[in-house]
């Protein structure tokens, strides 16, 4: 491998060790059900809030981030976030309130961290390929999550799960090297301001965070969907791990098209790919559409990702509009577990599924109003 490659690597585990708590999502939602005698709806908002604090820190950085050195915030971003993961352990307890809070500042420090390697890619040529690879480790450490974790869950409890976390992000503190560490600036914050503010990069912003709304709101109860289809949950938990296995090729698929087609293309296929899912979990049944349809959610998710963060920083290359993206994103992330706990029936998840779907095609307008300002500006 040549040094870029190794770079681009060790930024790739570092920045999936700080979104772990997504990337596991339906599997820590089940935990809480099951072995800390949590509701759906509040084991739900467990994620909302997580992801509240990853939507503070992104936009915190984004209006900041030409006055940072991402290295120095990376480090500062991980301690928070094996702090709180470590406190988290205390789940059975302490009062859901405290609990909350932890998740929430968990979040922060991750999202920190995450913004630094968002950052780092956006800073580098080809920066599809990056996020192409990124996206690749994520649906890796997924797929195992997914698929050991509800094996290991009976003899490790809550508990032990928010124990692995504290150690995952501990070992991300030795992978901080290749996050590019530079002077900060000194110029007006409103370069950024500037950067933030043009139609084009509002609509992307708006997209890709809707995306990540209606992603999230049918994988926060993917493993609950799995068992509402009568299959067990070893038998959901390995569906999962294999769907979100073939996340990988999608996204490699991003590293070997870079920018062929542009991002518009491949953003609508992937958003036409996620309706077909939900549409096939709304009027099917049995093991057989469970699957297909976990598939087909699971490879327009990393195959759209990367064309989205791609259209981000070639709208600005020192990384605010990507960064602030990340602000979006979380908010995204946080909403729709929220919105999915509101509206989501005990053993019923169609209104989730009609929602999402309709979500996506609103992402679909957006993209194709921010491609014409684009080209425009």
């Amino acid at each position: 491998m040549t040094g870029e490659a190794i770079r681009i690597t060790r930024l790739a585990i570092l920045g999936s060790i700080s979104v772990l708590p997504l990337l596991i999502l339906p599997t820590m939602v089940g935990a809480l059900v099951d072995y800390a005698e949590f509701t759906e709806s509040q084991a739900g908002w467990v994620a909302a809030v997580g992801f509240a604090g990853n939507a503070l820190a992104a936009i915190a950085v984004g209006l900041r981030v030409r006055h940072l050195d991402p290295r120095r915030l990376t480090v500062v971003g991980l301690v928070v976030l094996a702090l709180f993961d470590g406190l988290s352990i205390l789940v059975l307890d302490i009062p859901t309130w405290l609990f909350l809070a932890f998740r929430a500042l968990s979040g922060l420090g991750g999202a920190a961290a995450y913004a630094a390697v968002m950052a780092s890619y956006a800073a580098m040529p080809n920066s599809e390929r990056g996020y192409g690879v990124f996206v690749v480790f994520q649906f890796t450490l997924s797929a195992l999550g997914l698929y050991v974790l509800p094996l290991a869950l009976p003899v490790i409890g809550a508990d032990g799960m928010y124990v692995g976390l504290a150690v995952a992000a501990v070992f991300a503190l030795t992978q901080t090297r290749p996050v590019i560490s530079r002077t900060p600036e000194t110029a007006d914050a409103a370069i950024e301001v500037h950067m933030l503010l043009r139609p084009a990069a509002i609509l992307v912003m708006l997209g890709i965070g809707l995306f990540e709304a209606a992603n999230n709101m049918h994988f926060t109860y993917a493993e609950r969907l799995g068992i509402g289809f009568t299959l067990s949950h070893e038998r959901t938990g390995e569906i999962l791990g294999v769907a979100t296995l073939l996340g990988i090729p999608a996204a490699f698929a991003v590293v070997w098209l870079g920018d062929r087609f542009g991002e518009l293309k491949p953003i609508l296929v992937s958003l036409t790919l996620s309706v077909f899912g939900l549409l096939i979990l709304l009027n099917g049944s049995g093991t057989a559409v469970y699957s297909v349809a976990m598939c087909a959610l699971s490879i327009a998710w990393a195959f759209g990702l990367p064309y989205f963060q791609a259209f981000e920083a070639r709208l600005d290359p020192g990384g605010s509009v990507v960064v602030t993206g990340g602000f979006f994103t979380s908010i995204g992330a946080a909403l729709g577990p929220a919105l999915a706990a509101m509206i989501v029936a005990p053993n019923d998840y169609a209104n989730v599924l009609v929602v999402a779907a309709a979500i996506y095609v609103t992402v679909a307008c957006l993209m194709f109003a921010a491609d014409r300002f684009k080209n425009g500006e």
